[in-house]
């Protein structure tokens, strides 16, 4: 078997960088999310000096109701000094608190104070639609998604896709579509609410419809580069894969100049697995528009990922020299200069990288000192992530413990996840871990332990199903009880080279050599790691199969030549090499 670690240290890796380009722009997928009408708001900061005793009363002994946790309260206090008062921002608090208490009839109340207060106020429209149709009033809610299009249109935005997000926020996506349906004309000849309506149809799997809406759309805007997205999106989900792609192209072709168009293109061979197509893609709007940061980026990270790293190079260094994207740049410059075995390069540019991808970059250089021999100081900054960023401390534990495990520390590295489970007890990934690392401990009682309490919340974890089986294959006698547990765990996951490997060992260790054959040559196909090609050998080596075991041994050392399984099979079956 195979164990894959739970994590790469590389936790910013090639597939989720490259979602930056490969991923379609949000506005041309889902409509923008509305205010969430749940998210409390701080307490008033009224000018008090206007204010009639009675007013400030019911202001501060609102606030004192709300910060000690008695919402039916605070509303009542809250909504009589909107009353009173007649302030917008009274209204807003007190439809807040409203819905802290579950009253949703007062919340409306209040919403609609609010409204009367401030007619034109897109927020108090949007929440009151919003709770109009939770309340199952859908003509109601109508009526304030048709103020939202009016007031959002009139501040520039996108007032029908904003009734989209508020329908699908608040109601089943067929429900949603209902809405959408009567709250657009039949006969509409606007693009934008055709192309809502589409959306909308998309969500709920209604894709015919859906594809009736974009053509409606299209007829009345034909370049609009988000409504010929989304047919192309639409026509892919139909199943056809390739008539999706193949109208998308024609549609860049005939507008070379419109680079948002071109750019969902170049996206979307990314999707179809076509990076070189995707980089002349990317090439070709770059000659475009040469100060466009996202081309740039993408032209980086697609020329990294096709280890063409001079291009990549100059491409990043061209966004950190601009400052755009700049963190991003370091962190792939970073990434370059490991590639090219500079170490000193690599921390110089993870050193430098700050924001959301700080942490990522602290845990490259984490793994760079550990390779260099310098556990300790390693250590040390995977501590300091634990303090600076608590809401990740799993991981930063998981990643300390794996780099112990890589210098062979195994006793610490159990101590590490068990210190980690202090804090987060009963965690899956972590019980697992340690689960893992107790078969290197060769404590089959410990790992035992660990994954059976994974497997009585979950019997179905085809994981921990898997290490538990082929562990007791490989370090005692119950042949019988690992085989049913590695059969579970191929019930669930038919084609997973680590658990057909773990198979294949356990009939092995059963004497069914040929079955063992079979199981490991299929897990050898699906996957070039070392730990299969050294149960392979052993199997072919026992079947007198020598020269083409060595050939699997040898093939496995070339493609990784530090891998810790191949010499010790070797050695103890006592063959030179």
């Amino acid at each position: 078997m195979r164990i894959n670690p739970l994590l790469k240290y590389g936790l910013v890796i090639f597939p989720l960088l490259l979602s930056a380009c490969a991923s379609t722009p949000p506005s041309m997928t889902r409509p923008p999310q509305p205010p969430d009408e749940n998210t409390s708001q701080p307490p008033l900061d009224l000018h008090t000096d206007d204010l009639s005793a009675e007013i400030i009363y019911n202001i501060l002994t609102g606030e004192i109701a709300a910060q000690r946790g008695k919402n039916r309260l605070a509303f009542e206090h809250a909504y009589q000094a909107a009353l009173e008062s007649r302030d917008e921002s009274a209204a807003e608090r007190a439809t807040g608190l409203g819905l802290q208490a579950n009253l949703p009839d007062a919340a409306l109340s209040a919403a609609k104070l609010w409204i009367e207060i401030s007619p034109n106020s897109l927020k108090a429209h949007q929440i009151a639609a919003v709770m109009n149709i939770r309340m199952k009033r859908v003509n109601e809610a109508i009526t304030q998604l048709r103020q939202v299009v009016a007031i959002a249109n009139i501040k520039g935005q996108s007032g029908y896709l904003q009734a989209a997000a508020i329908a699908e926020k608040s109601a089943t996506p067929g429900q949603a579509l209902d809405i959408m349906q009567q709250l657009v004309p039949g006969e509409s000849q606007d693009p934008k609410a055709l192309y809502a309506l589409a959306l909308t149809a998309n969500r709920a799997e209604q894709r015919k419809l859906a594809l009736g809406y974009i053509d409606q759309s299209l007829a009345y805007d034909p370049e609009s580069a988000q409504s010929l997205v989304l047919k192309t999106h639409t026509l892919i989900a139909m199943g056809n894969k390739d008539d999706g792609l193949a109208f998308l192209k024609q549609a860049a072709e005939r507008s070379p100049n419109n680079i948002q168009l071109g750019k969902a293109y170049a996206r979307m061979l990314l999707e179809f697995t076509q990076p070189e197509a995707a980089l002349e893609q990317f090439k070709r709007l770059n000659r475009l528009d040469t100060d466009d940061s996202e081309v740039v980026f993408s032209l980086g990270v697609i020329s990294l990922q096709l280890e063409r790293f001079d291009a990549a190079k100059g491409y990043l260094k061209q966004l950190a020299d601009n400052r755009q994207k700049r963190n991003e740049a370091h962190y792939y410059l970073g990434l370059i200069a490991e590639e090219e075995n500079d170490s000193d390069g690599a921390i110089g540019r993870y050193s430098r990288v700050e924001g959301k991808h700080l942490p990522d970059a602290q845990v490259r250089i984490a793994k760079i000192l550990a390779d260099r021999g310098d556990l300790n100081q390693a250590r040390e900054t995977l501590q300091r992530l634990r303090i600076n960023q608590p809401r990740r401390q799993v991981t930063f534990y998981m990643v300390e413990a794996e780099l112990l495990r890589e210098a062979l520390q195994f006793q610490t590295a159990h101590e590490v996840y068990s210190n980690a489970l202090e804090l987060f007890k009963d965690n899956t990934d972590l019980l697992y871990a340690r689960g893992l690392n107790a078969a290197d401990l060769r404590r089959v009682d410990l790992l035992e332990q660990d994954l059976r309490k994974i497997l009585a919340a979950n019997p179905q974890h085809a994981d921990a199903l898997n290490a538990l089986g082929y562990t007791l294959a490989d370090q005692t006698d119950r042949l019988v009880e690992a085989k049913q547990f590695i059969q579970q765990a191929l019930s669930l996951k038919p084609d997973n080279p680590a658990i057909l490997d773990s198979m294949g060992w356990v009939e092995y260790r059963m004497g069914n050599l040929q079955s063992a054959l079979e199981y490991l040559n299929k897990a050898a196909d699906l996957s070039p790691d070392a730990e299969i090609a050294s149960h392979l050998g052993e199997v072919l080596w026992k079947m007198g199969r020598r020269q083409h075991a060595l050939e699997v041994w040898r093939a496995a050392n070339q493609r990784d030549p530090d891998n810790r399984f191949i010499k010790p099979v070797m050695g103890r079956l006592g063959v030179d090499d």
